[in-house]
């Protein structure tokens, strides 16, 4: 794969990842929607409730947007906030209340959907159950569609905890004040230099190579 380095190809990046998951998490029952990719410090990613970009054929579609601010985190958690966006956009689609507050608190309906989607979904006091993390499910869809890291993203030097965006359907919104170490560790095969991403230490032998994969020291670890 590419590198994604550059912002036209990062919107075009998200569109095909978001048609993945749309496949492989919502059985191609989404409408597509518009990918932005604007800053918003304040939450990783929101879905608008109403149908706010028109084409020029007149056809109309919900904005899905994903925070510039945090591009560059690791793909896994960037799927995990397009999987996140994605349950509002079927919980509209199928009349199902998954929040309340101006869909900012998120409900036991929203991490019922979430779940079921693969994702790890822990309540913040202020704004339900919101706070999105992958799992090992995320992980595997990750490797077999190749998927890589977004290097770019909005420099911003600013810091949230847990604030929901009234713009939104609902927010993947929980920031932490300081950076947050990832949970999952980074190997790759010093041959050919494919990826692997585990919650645990693996001891795994390249196919395609026969050498051992290597922990990525800057990448991964807790």
């Amino acid at each position: 794969m590419k590198e994604v380095t550059s912002y036209n190809r990062a919107v075009q990046y998200l569109n095909k990842i978001f048609k993945h998951i749309n496949t492989e998490f919502f059985n191609d029952s989404l409408e597509m929607p518009t990918i932005t990719v604007q800053s918003t410090a304040e939450a990783y990613g929101h879905v608008t409730v109403g149908k706010v970009w028109k084409n020029e054929l007149g056809n109309l579609s919900h904005e899905l947007n994903v925070s510039a601010d945090y591009l560059d985190r690791p793909v896994e958690n960037v799927v995990a906030t397009l999987i996140h966006e994605g349950c509002h956009l079927y919980a509209m689609a199928n009349g199902i209340k998954d929040t309340s507050n101006r869909g900012i608190y998120h409900n036991r309906r929203f991490k019922e959907l979430a779940e079921e989607r693969g994702l790890k979904i822990s309540k913040s006091e202020k704004y339900g159950w919101t706070i999105t993390e992958p799992t090992e499910r995320i992980i595997k869809f990750c490797e077999e569609y190749g998927l890589g890291d977004i290097q770019i993203a909005r420099r911003k030097q600013l810091s949230f905890v847990d604030t929901g965006n009234s713009q939104g359907k609902g927010t993947d919104s929980s920031q932490p004040t300081s950076k947050k170490k990832n949970s999952y560790q980074r190997w790759s095969c010093p041959c050919c230099h494919t990826i692997i991403r585990s919650t645990k230490t693996v001891n795994i032998i390249c196919g395609d190579c026969g050498e051992h994969f290597i922990r990525d020291e800057k990448k991964g670890g807790h």
